[in-house]
C-alpha cells in the first residue's frame, strides 16, 4: 500500500469513519425500535422503516409513510430521539455527559468534534459543548410552550403537548418532520409557524454562533459575522424572490400579509428544515428552482443543517470575483482571506455537485421512468439534508429508497466534513516548476 493510500486511510478511518459508523448503528437500532408492534398503529415494511429511522438520525425530513398516522405515540417519541441524536450529534451528548462526571473527552474526540462544529481556537471545546446542550433543551423547551399555547385546546393536553414536543424538537434540529400529513399547510394560526422559523433558523446558525452571541456577547469574529449577515440577506432576497415567483401560483388569492409569511417561510425552511406551508409540487417552475438553490446552500457550519454551507457560498462568490480581478486574495469584512480558503471552497462544491451527478445517474438507472426535475429536486434535498419534496418520495421503488437513504447520510456526514477528510496538509519535500493553463 503506497504513502498517499495509507494516508487517505488514515483520514478516513477516523473522524468521517466513525462518524457515519455511528449514525449507521443509530439508525439501524432505530428501525428495529420502530419495527415494535407497540411502535406502530399500522404494520409497514423494514425498508420504509429504516428510511424513516435514517431521515431522522440525518434530521432530513422525507418521509415515505405518513409519521403522524402510521407510529404510534412510542414510535413517534423514538423518531424524536432519533432527531435529536442526529441533531445534536451523538458523539457531542457523549462527551457532555462524560463532562458532567468531570471525565476527560480525549484529544482524538476532542479533535472530531472541533472539526465537525468548526470551532475557532479561541473557543474551549467544553464550554461550547455545555452551552450546546443548554441552549438545545432551553429553545426547544420555548418552543414546546408555545406550541401548546395553540394544539393543546385543539387535541387536548396528552396529545397537545406531545405533538408540541415532537414539533419543538423537529424544528430546532432542521428535522422537517411533522406529525400532519401536510406538513404545516394546515396549520391556520400563522404565528405558530413563524415559532417553527424562528426555531429551525436559531438551530441552523450553528452553535459557535450562537456561544458568541449569547455567552460572549460579541459579534467580532468573521464567521459569526458572516453567518449573521449571509443569512438575514438571502432571507431578504428570498422572501422577495418567492413574492415574485409565485403571485400567479401558490400565493394567488391570499392577502399580502399571508403572501410574505408564506414566501418567507418557505425562503427560509428551503435552506434548513423541509417543513412546507405551501404545496411544493404546485408551485412555479422558477419558485422549485430556486428552492433547490437554498436547499444546496444550506445554514451554518457545525449547526443542525446540511448543504454546502452559506459561508462556502459567500466565499465562492466573493472569490469569482477575485479570480476575475486577477486578486490571489478577497476581501470580506474587513479582512483578507486567503487562496486556500477559497480553493477549499471550490473543492467542496466539486465534491457536493460531483455527489449529487453521480447520484442522479444511478437514480435515472434505477428508475427510468421518473421525472428528471422532480427527482433531481428529491436528490438535492436528501444531500442537503432539507427535507422538502415534490411528492416523489412516497412513490419510490426499494432501490430508489435505498438510494435515498445513501444520499441522506452522506449529506448528514457533510460534503464539507468529507472533503475536510480528503485534504489536509501532507508534507511535500518536493516543489516542481510553475506551469501556466490558459482558462477560459
Amino acid at each position: 500500500m503506497s504513502a498517499q493510500l495509507v494516508l487517505t486511510h488514515k483520514r478516513l478511518g477516523s473522524p468521517a469513519l466513525l462518524l457515519l459508523q455511528g449514525y449507521l448503528i443509530l439508525a439501524l437500532a432505530g428501525s428495529l425500535l420502530l419495527l415494535l408492534p407497540a411502535a406502530q398503529n399500522t404494520p409497514t415494511s423494514w425498508i420504509d422503516t429504516l428510511f424513516t429511522a435514517v431521515s431522522a438520525v440525518t434530521v432530513t425530513g422525507l418521509v415515505v409513510v405518513d409519521t403522524g398516522t402510521i407510529y404510534s405515540a412510542l414510535g413517534q417519541t423514538i423518531i424524536g430521539l432519533l432527531i435529536q441524536l442526529g441533531g445534536l450529534g451523538y458523539m457531542a451528548l457523549g462527551a457532555a455527559a462524560m463532562l458532567s462526571f468531570n471525565a476527560s473527552v480525549g484529544l482524538r474526540n476532542q479533535a472530531m468534534l472541533s472539526s465537525f462544529w468548526q470551532l475557532g481556537p479561541e473557543l474551549r471545546l467544553s464550554d461550547v459543548i455545555r452551552f450546546s446542550l443548554l441552549f438545545s433543551l432551553g429553545t426547544e423547551l420555548v418552543l414546546t410552550i408555545l406550541f401548546a399555547l395553540h394544539w393543546v385546546p385543539l387535541l387536548g393536553w396528552q396529545q397537545g403537548l406531545g405533538t408540541s414536543l415532537f414539533h419543538a424538537v423537529s424544528a430546532f434540529n432542521n428535522a422537517g418532520f411533522a406529525l400532519f400529513n401536510d406538513s404545516l399547510m394546515s396549520v391556520s394560526a400563522g404565528w405558530v409557524v413563524l415559532a417553527h422559523a424562528a426555531g429551525f433558523i436559531t438551530g441552523g446558525l450553528g452553535f459557535a454562533v450562537m456561544y458568541e452571541v449569547l455567552v460572549l456577547r460579541r459579534c467580532r469574529s468573521v464567521h459569526t459575522r458572516l453567518v449573521l449577515w449571509a443569512t438575514l440577506t438571502l432571507l431578504v432576497a428570498g422572501t422577495m424572490l418567492l413574492l415574485l415567483f409565485e403571485h400567479n401560483h401558490t400565493l394567488a388569492g391570499l392577502d399580502w400579509q399571508d403572501r410574505l409569511l408564506h414566501a418567507f417561510f418557505q425562503t427560509a425552511t428551503a435552506r434548513t428544515a423541509g417543513f412546507n406551508s405551501l404545496d411544493i409540487a404546485a408551485m412555479s417552475t422558477a419558485g422549485q428552482s430556486w428552492l433547490m438553490l437554498n436547499m444546496g446552500i444550506g445554514a451554518g457550519s457545525g449547526s443542525t443543517a446540511g448543504g454546502i454551507r452559506i459561508t462556502t457560498f459567500v466565499l465562492l462568490i466573493t472569490g469569482v470575483v477575485a479570480a476575475l480581478q486577477g486578486r490571489t486574495e478577497t476581501r470580506m469584512l474587513g479582512r483578507m482571506i486567503g487562496t486556500e480558503s477559497m480553493l477549499r471552497a471550490a473543492g467542496i462544491l466539486v465534491i457536493t455537485l460531483t455527489l449529487l451527478l453521480l447520484a442522479s445517474l444511478i437514480a435515472f438507472w434505477l428508475m427510468p421512468s421518473a421525472a428528471p426535475f422532480t427527482m433531481i429536486f428529491e436528490l438535492i434535498s436528501a444531500l442537503g439534508t432539507v427535507g422538502l419534496s415534490m411528492g416523489a418520495t412516497g412513490e419510490l421503488s426499494q432501490a430508489g429508497k435505498t438510494l435515498i437513504m445513501a444520499v441522506m447520510m452522506i449529506g448528514k456526514l457533510s460534503p464539507v466534513y468529507l472533503f475536510t477528510a480528503l485534504t489536509g496538509n501532507p508534507e511535500r519535500p518536493l516543489r516542481y516548476a510553475g506551469g501556466r493553463i490558459a482558462l477560459g
